[in-house]
């Protein structure tokens, strides 16, 4: 076969299962990281903290 024709062969089976699996995985870390971000932006604007002041 022509390496050109085997890049659109059709996908192992396994992309069904680690695909899925890899964007879950992914949804889980920008979940957490986001809420992280989120309450620690929380905690600024609460204590009265904008974008403009530094924080150590």
């Amino acid at each position: 076969m022509d390496p050109a024709t085997d890049l659109l062969a059709v996908p192992p089976a396994t992309h069904v299962l680690y695909i899925p699996f890899v964007l879950l995985v992914g949804l889980i870390i920008g979940f957490i990281l986001g809420r992280k971000a989120g309450i620690k932006e929380g905690k600024a604007q609460f204590l009265g903290a904008g974008p403009d002041d530094e924080e150590d």
